[in-house]
């Protein structure tokens, strides 16, 4: 079989770029800008990540207040404040800080908090050989996010595709060939007229209709009607206490969460309905009771 002599690999030209080209690349970015600035944001519940620097100018006035090798003869410390409660970083008092020896070149740091929806911030020091920490520098507060299930369980969801068919073809709009708002308006119907047949139950229709009904004259049943009204509620006692204390509602032990908030979720039928709350120390010394009365009336 003969070579096809035009089958070889071509040799690829180098083209060089004219002079007369000038691409302007910027400025290069700065390693440092020699700035004091203390930055923390949250990564997730448990991790926040801060970014540091320090300016030359105060380097010389730490230097020249604690003497020239004081930065060889201490550590760089964070250390992380909770301060969650106080409306800003109230010094030293704060509820709990730990500290953590960091490398003060690296200039950023993940550091893990342990505690989530807490509020937090952090002091930038060094700490000599017996024991003195020296803040140089005070963080931002921020507040990291919770690391638990919602306590909110009452929310309406979408409907999944497959039953909101199955909606469609009971109330026979699968055979009427309707736009959205007519459909909307055809299932209002339809839903109206089965609950007038029914003398005036839901069944279950919606999650957080009454199932109670309303009632409607027998002479009523099969006339259209044009006004109907659906209405319902619900009550949610929530509130705090220390951590560590027990909590009862109505005699009933209440789970605490790891913040010592809590929040339970009632139905609110007609009449009055009371919440007797009380709380007890770990010690059982301290003891606080709170009590919320409701009443519904539906006429």
């Amino acid at each position: 079989m003969s070579k096809n002599p035009t089958s070889g690999v071509r040799k690829i030209k180098k083209v060089e770029m004219p002079k007369s080209v000038y691409i302007d690349t910027g400025y290069p970015i700065p390693e440092r800008y020699n700035e004091d600035i203390l930055v923390i944001l949250p990564r997730d519940p448990h991790w926040i990540f801060a970014y540091w620097d320090i300016s030359d100018k105060t380097s010389l006035q730490l230097k020249k207040k604690y003497g020239r090798d004081i930065f060889e003869k201490s550590n760089f410390v964070l250390r992380v404040h909770d301060i969650t409660g106080f409306k800003k970083f109230p010094g030293s008092k704060s509820r709990k800080f730990k500290e953590m020896s960091v490398n003060f070149n690296s200039r950023n740091w993940y550091i893990n908090v342990g505690d989530s929806s807490r509020t937090y911030c952090i002091q930038l020091g060094i700490k000599t050989k017996d024991g003195k920490f020296m803040p140089i520098l005070l963080s931002n507060t921020i507040i990291t996010p919770s690391g638990r299930v919602s306590d909110a369980t009452g929310e309406q969801w979408m409907l999944v595709y497959e039953d909101y068919e199955k909606l469609l073809k009971l109330s026979g709009i699968d055979k009427v060939g309707v736009g959205s708002l007519e459909m909307a308006k055809f299932l209002a119907k339809r839903w109206e007229y089965l609950n007038i047949v029914s003398h005036g139950a839901f069944s279950g229709m919606f999650s957080g209709v009454t199932s109670r009904g309303f009632k409607v004259p027998l002479s009523e049943i099969g006339k259209a009607r044009n006004f109907w009204l659906i209405a319902d509620a619900e009550l949610i006692v929530y509130g705090a206490t220390d951590p560590s204390a027990s909590l009862t509602i109505n005699d009933e032990p209440v789970q605490l969460n790891p913040d010592g908030t809590f929040s339970l979720r009632v139905e609110f039928p007609d009449g009055k309905k009371e919440f007797k709350i009380k709380a007890v120390s770990k010690d059982k010394i301290d003891e606080r009771r709170i009590t919320i009365t409701a009443e519904r009336k539906t006429e």
